[in-house]
């Protein structure tokens, strides 16, 4: 059951999402209807039963995907995320209607100035209210006071972890145990708590190192005293962060790892942000600069104008790699990392990595669906074979589609792998990807990448 206090927050950001969304409407209509009133057009009921969709459909969509959400845990980029999520979303849905009903009474015009008044005001908005939630709640404000039972290790580490972030509005008042925990600050045995006044309490966290049928008794105790009961679980497994339990009829099954991109809605987003944005790309860039370079890889040395490899892709499947030929034609390509210095790499080579620019063609890569524009990069079969024994999350990286970027990339971690602290940090970066991955995250890999393109890389 929420408190009173989440409710009221959670209405707070419904109406401001609405009083936005109509706001933007009646914005778009001023600015595309300027010199004649709507109302005096044929159109006007139309744009009534626009107006009545639009609400209808942002609402099951904030529902459907939790964006109202107001967790003591949640990150402001997270909630933003989430909108911009129900935002493409809800352009699809409009889209889809329009198609099936065969309608186009609707100003493109209007539809341009909605979507993009909507996108500048909805996502600050959404930002910074989570923002202002949690400075409300670092000052103590709608906090729960909440006391620890047990000698479960993972105790000493939840209670670093209220007392790092009082943005999750809890109050440690005691802690309680037969069994103490050395730096656990100790307020007496169980039984102290059990015949202690409980009427101010709102939550009691238990942890055991093994299963304990003192867990059943601290159950039906916090029930008796109206205390809601909460579980931290010896899970033997260190860095756990995201897990969430399945329910298999009555059977609980915890999922260790959240993945974004496991839903199907997040896929198609980033699906359609990958031909879009590789679409542009070619039009726009590759189309003119691709005579330009192919002419000076081929007056730079003999060889053909790309260089194709195999690599591994998502689920570890092999697809063939496109980039603008580098080097020198040599045997050890498809097994040699390039070093620094290499002396494989051409004059122009060097100039073309250093702008990212041997990359481009790997836009058409993306255009096949084999990669994404964000991912984890993708690496030489034989560098698979050898990395995978060196560290165990390594194959997690292949849940994802590789990408011509990534966020290990644009934290200069690349170039050369000379031992495996080289990989498990790029590996850490992918996992994190892979495990937080959102609209935003993606354009500011994207931008980041740019802006790196453009002063040119020192590594790799």
């Amino acid at each position: 059951m929420q408190s009173r206090y989440a409710l009221f927050f959670q209405f707070i950001i419904i109406v401001g999402d609405l009083l936005l969304l109509n706001g933007c409407f009646a914005l778009a209509l001023a600015l595309r209807f300027d010199e004649i009133p709507l109302e005096e057009t044929d159109y006007y009921d139309y744009y009534l039963q626009l107006v009545l969709f639009f609400n209808v459909s942002w609402l099951l969509l904030t529902f459907a995907f939790k964006t109202h959400d107001t967790r003591r845990t949640l990150e402001p980029r997270k909630a933003t995320s989430k909108v911009l999520n129900v935002y493409f979303l809800h352009i699809f849905l409009l889209l889809l209607v329009l198609v099936s009903l065969k309608r186009d009474v609707y100003s493109r015009l209007f539809l341009i100035y909605f979507y993009s008044s909507l996108l500048v005001t909805i996502l600050p908005w959404r930002f910074f209210f989570i923002r202002l939630l949690r400075t409300y709640r670092k000052r103590g404000v709608s906090f729960r006071k909440v006391v620890l039972v047990g000698n479960g290790p993972d105790l000493l580490r939840f209670y670093e972890a209220v007392n790092q972030h009082p943005e999750y509005g809890l109050r440690i008042s005691g802690y309680y145990s037969d069994q103490p925990i050395e730096g656990l600050p100790f307020s007496g045995n169980e039984d102290a708590l059990r015949n202690a006044d409980a009427t101010r309490l709102d939550e009691v966290y238990c942890a055991y190192q093994s299963e304990d049928e003192k867990l059943l008794d601290w159950f039906r105790w916090a029930d008796r005293n109206l205390i809601r009961f909460r579980v931290i679980p010896n899970l033997g497994i260190r860095n756990f962060k995201g897990v969430e339990i399945d329910f298999y009829h009555d059977v609980p099954v915890l999922v260790h790892r959240k993945e974004p991109l496991e839903y199907l809605h997040n896929r198609w987003l980033k699906r359609l942000g990958d031909l879009l944005f590789s679409t542009l790309i070619i039009l726009a860039v590759f189309s003119w600069l691709f005579p330009i370079l192919a002419l000076m890889v081929k007056l730079s040395s003999k060889g053909p104008v790309f260089f194709s490899q195999k690599r591994s892709g998502l689920r570890n499947d092999e697809f063939v790699i496109y980039k603008f030929r580098s080097m020198h034609p040599n045997s050890e390509a498809d097994t040699r990392q390039v070093v620094a210095g290499d002396m494989r790499l051409t004059g122009f080579g060097r100039f073309m990595r250093r702008y990212n620019l041997d990359e481009l063609p790997q836009f058409f890569n993306v255009l096949k669906g084999e990669m994404s524009i964000v991912g984890p990069r993708p690496h030489m079969i034989a560098h698979t074979r050898e990395y995978r024994e060196w560290l165990d999350r390594y194959m997690v990286r292949h849940f994802a589609k590789p990408g011509i970027t990534g966020l290990a990339q644009i934290n200069g971690l690349r170039g050369e792998v000379t031992n495996p602290r080289d990989i498990e940090e790029r590996v850490k970066m992918d996992v994190y990807y892979i495990e937080n991955w959102s609209i935003l995250l993606d354009i500011k890999i994207i931008l980041t990448t740019i802006y790196h393109s453009l002063i040119g890389r020192t590594n790799g």
